[in-house]
């Protein structure tokens, strides 16, 4: 005899089994659990026995078996809550139907897209596997063609660098995925080393004439900053000394009845005020000058430099498919 317990929504235990004379007994476990059991008496006590007989005659007739089949459902699918089994069988179906036609569609867009590739239409190609990516949830081999077709098959792999050179390696693996990753590594490895290659042999000579360059403007620059510097240091002292007899001889002009006091604090005044203008000029050029210098150490001040920087930075971005 089967004996097989089923748990409803209200999380009670259910067992089912079958006995010979074909009765299907139906029991709660939780009431069972609930109910006190009764004291044995004495006509519990001879049925017991007369059971116990029954069970070990040799000639009693087995008792027939009989199962239930329940759909083995995933917890975390909200879809099937509250559905009666025929209902959460039928979802299932349904879905796992949706999913084989989803495969489907994911494999005939990446075929044709590679028909595509083949005959050079990379533009069609490209929207083939653009519309493959969201239907498979790693989707290499469309991530894969995606990026043959708007590089031409990788004749110009400085598109796929361009894009991932400011966020780097981590940005592409993540985007791309491990797989598509991979089968780039495996099939376009010579292409990868035949580029940075490329990029290292453009990279020296430019190398030492942004360096050149840069170490020029930093001797002018220096001499900018030094001069500038003075002047305002020049200026500014000068600056302090006429402010300071500017107020002093103006406090003291009702001290003395002659015109004194008066001339002497209008005569340190124009003196402050032109100290002032001179004082503001110079450091207005420091202020440049330092700024200047500043942007000489930064390479992409400069469009050499610029180019210096996004070649090292496809360099570095290729020699993760090649090592």
């Amino acid at each position: 005899m089967e004996e097989r317990i089923i748990d409803d929504e209200y999380a009670r235990g259910i067992r089912l089994k079958k006995t010979k004379d074909g009765y299907v007994d139906v029991t709660d476990e939780l009431s069972e659990e609930a109910k006190e059991t009764p004291p044995e008496t004495e006509e519990d006590s001879v049925l017991e026995g007369e059971l116990t007989e029954s069970l070990e005659d040799p000639e009693a007739e087995p008792e027939e078996e009989v199962s239930f089949e329940f759909p083995e459902l995933e917890e975390d699918d909200e879809d099937l809550v509250n559905l009666t089994p025929e209902e959460a069988i039928a979802l299932r179906k349904k879905k796992e139907a949706e999913e084989a036609a989803r495969r489907a569609e994911y494999k005939r867009l990446c075929e044709e897209g590679e028909e595509l590739l083949l005959s050079g239409s990379f533009k069609a190609a490209e929207l083939k596997f653009e519309k493959a990516l969201p239907l498979d949830e790693e989707a290499a081999d469309a991530a894969v063609g995606y990026w043959r077709a708007r590089t031409s098959d990788f004749s110009e792999p400085d598109i796929l660098a361009e894009e991932y050179a400011e966020t780097g390696y981590d940005s592409l693996e993540n985007d791309l995925g491990d797989g598509a990753v991979e089968k780039l590594k495996a099939n376009y490895r010579g292409m990868f080393e035949k580029r940075i290659a490329e990029l290292e042999a453009e990279e020296g000579p430019l190398a030492k004439e942004v360096e050149s360059k840069q170490k020029k403007r930093r001797a002018i620059l220096k001499a900018r900053i030094s001069s500038a510097l003075k002047k305002v240091i020049g200026t500014g002292i000068p600056l302090l000394v006429f402010v300071v007899c500017t107020a002093v001889f103006g406090l003291r002009i009702n001290t003395r009845p002659d015109m004194l006091f008066p001339v002497l604090t209008a005569v340190f005044g124009v003196l402050a005020v032109g100290c002032f203008v001179a004082f503001g000029i110079f450091t207005n050029k420091l202020v440049n000058a330092r700024r200047i210098n500043r942007d000489n150490e930064d390479l992409s001040s400069t469009e050499d430099g610029e180019r210096l920087l996004k070649i090292r930075a496809y360099r570095e971005l290729y020699s993760h498919f090649v090592d």
